[in-house]
């Protein structure tokens, strides 16, 4: 049995954290033996021990830098895979990738693999922060065997930032369930916007995100102030739960959108939420792909996202989708409403997106091809396992 430990951050809903339930969940049982290590506190751990995989939780593993706590964080995971060993330890995001690669390594785990959702040092953070970031990065891609990235963008992003050697370097598309996101009934949409107090005839324009800084969120409600004087009947479904909750509250009121903005909080089905919109939207500063828009577009809906990081991967302007500027509010607004008004064309982008993503971004294709990635570093390694 080749164990597998996975290491996370924030145990959150969120793309990163799907990608890795998904990669868990889709494993071959009757050879791999998996475990997630992550925070405590949130809805990730459920989804995982739902699914019957044990979870291992770690209170000095935060979020923001906290020198003391990282330090504690990292001397824990050290001894811990030193007392408990495992084949392969496979690490997300920046801070659990970099303190999970160098305990790895350290405690002398025979293959270590980290997955690129994204990278720390984007243009939105201060510049001091973007060269620590930077710096951290490089030196934790000593610490691995390999590097998967979840878009073409982000792998050329990495060569240009040399935090990724080009041998150490893979693409695996990020994966979603088919059989979950599909073209939903009119049933199921009309029972949700009851219950939201959405009239069936409504237009609905929805992003489903964190409420975190760097997603857009008061730009598009910016936008959507610009939208409901041309379009009476839009309304706007913002999906998620953060820290910025309140003061994006304060903002649709100050531009009295009260009755025409409904914040949802978090939500677990994510399929029935999508079914309700006309078109999703990601208006982000940046992204390592947007699951949110494979989803939508595994249900034929039409999208409107910003041209940063792994999206332009997934979207093809006037094909499956709209590509805005990011911060750009009259280009977004102008978007949306391209994409309400033209019938004709949003079907054309929804049903296009659903063909590229059944052919190229399912969950299956995704586990398979990391599956057969840790059989080639084991091999490497020297560690031979039957499958």
């Amino acid at each position: 049995m080749i164990k597998i430990l996975h290491i996370h951050t924030m145990p959150i809903i969120s793309g990163s954290g799907i990608n890795t339930f998904l990669s868990m969940r889709g494993m071959d049982r009757r050879v791999f033996d998996t475990e997630l290590l992550c925070a405590p506190g949130g809805p990730l751990i459920d989804l995982v021990r739902d699914t019957n995989m044990k979870v291992r939780t770690l209170k000095t593993l935060v979020q923001p830098l906290n020198p003391i706590k990282d330090l504690l964080a990292l001397i824990k995971m050290t001894f811990f895979l030193k007392h408990n060993p495992y084949h392969i330890v496979h690490t997300h995001n920046s801070k659990a990738g970099f303190l999970g690669r160098l305990a790895a390594k350290l405690a002398g785990v025979p293959v270590i693999v980290h997955t690129v959702h994204g990278f720390a040092f984007h243009a939105q953070e201060p510049s001091w922060r973007q060269m620590l970031f930077r710096t951290l990065e490089r030196l934790a891609s000593r610490w691995c065997d390999m590097m998967i990235f979840i878009s073409q963008p982000l792998i050329d992003w990495g060569l240009r930032e040399r935090v990724a050697p080009k041998m150490k370097t893979i693409k695996i598309y990020s994966g979603i369930e088919l059989d979950r996101f599909h073209p939903a009934s009119a049933k199921v949409q009309t029972k949700i916007r009851e219950k939201w107090g959405i009239a069936r005839h409504d237009t609905v324009i929805g992003l489903v995100s964190k409420l975190w800084e760097g997603k857009g969120h008061l730009e598009l409600i910016e936008a959507f102030k610009k939208i409901q004087k041309e379009i009476k009947d839009a309304r706007l479904v913002i999906v998620g739960e953060g820290y910025l909750y309140d003061s994006l509250v304060r903002r649709v009121e100050r531009l009295g959108l009260k009755d025409s903005v409904l914040f949802t909080g978090f939500q677990s089905d994510v399929s029935e939420i999508i079914a309700t919109f006309d078109v999703a939207v990601l208006p982000s500063h940046f992204e390592g792909m947007g699951r949110v828009l494979l989803e939508a577009m595994a249900m034929e809906k039409p999208v409107v996202a910003s041209r940063v990081g792994g999206i332009p991967d997934l979207v093809q302007h006037g094909i499956n989708g709209l590509l805005v500027t990011p911060g750009d509010v009259e280009g977004l607004a102008e978007a949306l409403m391209k994409a309400l008004n033209d019938k004709g064309l949003a079907e054309k982008m929804g049903k296009a997106g659903r063909k590229m993503i059944s052919e190229k971004f399912s969950a299956d294709h995704m586990v398979r091809s990391i599956e057969k990635l840790y059989f080639n570093l084991l091999t490497m390694k020297g560690i031979q396992f039957e499958h």
